[in-house]
């Protein structure tokens, strides 16, 4: 008797001792998440890669503004062209929130002729810098559909619906819902731009690893890394110089320099599942 009442104090000690371990460490990964919304830096080493295309395939990039195919992906686009892919470009909106459309324009030729797409591999679609949400979505809808078709691309790069600037987020949601319907098989990747957490931080800091927001972290769409070559980063940097009109604001200059990082990162999704 005595032997069964020590073997059951003993075991609600050890019981005792893991629910205390238990609790210390949820502390410790609340408090991180606290204090550190951003994955740390040696995260980058647990990510996968992404898939790059293979020779002759097709891969469709919806740019909101002139610039966003290169801050966010301009890497990728490198290495998809560098491995025979071809890329084309939709640009959604004219760029001239500031009447600066025809300047803009110029600047996005530029800079993607950088990244190795030529000029009729660009779409415009000219809707209104800003007021994307304003203009009738089933309209869009039909659009980005057509082009889809058109294209029949394997992979597709669109903004992340959780990105902050309401231009993103609309194209965003419309991308994935067409990509939701569709019976063909796409690999889709889904890119952060306006973030208050991404990148993180906000300085030019190309030694650093550019990684995900903690709260953007969930099981049915993985994030995945490119790392980039210093021949890749120096493209990927040169392109970004053509947009000088962008440049010559601080903030959008300090926002434009932070995504020359050794990494680019994608949320990852497989469309139909």
């Amino acid at each position: 008797m005595r032997k069964l009442l020590r073997k059951i104090k003993n075991s609600r000690k050890i019981k005792a001792f893991i629910l205390t371990i238990a609790l210390i460490i949820s502390a410790g990964i609340f408090w991180y998440i606290k204090t550190n919304p951003i994955m740390p830096q040696l995260t980058i080493y647990f990510l996968n890669d992404v898939k790059l295309p293979e020779n002759g395939q097709k891969v469709l990039v919806f740019s909101p503004h002139p610039d966003d195919e290169t801050i966010a992906c301009g890497g990728y686009i490198i290495e998809s062209v560098q491995r025979g892919a071809e890329v084309k470009i939709v640009l959604v909106t004219d760029g001239d929130k500031h009447s600066l459309k025809d300047l803009r324009y110029s600047e996005f030729k530029t800079a993607t002729s950088v990244l190795g797409v030529p000029v009729n591999n660009l779409i415009f679609l000219n809707y209104p810098d800003g007021k994307l949400a304003q203009q009738s979505q089933a309209e869009i809808e039909k659009i980005f559909q057509n082009q889809i078709d058109i294209h029949n691309p394997d992979i597709i790069l669109y903004p992340h619906p959780s990105d902050n600037h309401k231009d993103h987020i609309t194209i965003g949601n419309i991308v994935e819902k067409i990509l939701e319907q569709s019976t063909n098989r796409k690999i889709a990747y889904k890119y952060l731009v306006h973030h208050n957490l991404y990148p993180h931080p906000k300085k030019y800091a190309p030694d650093l690893y550019t990684l995900m927001p903690i709260r953007l972290i969930t099981f049915d769409g993985g994030w995945e890394r490119l790392m980039l070559s210093e021949e890749t980063k120096n493209l990927k940097q040169k392109a970004l110089k053509s947009y000088q009109s962008q440049l010559k604001n601080p903030l959008l200059k300090k926002l434009i320099e932070s995504f020359i990082r050794e990494n680019e990162l994608f949320a990852v999704e497989s469309y139909p599942d």
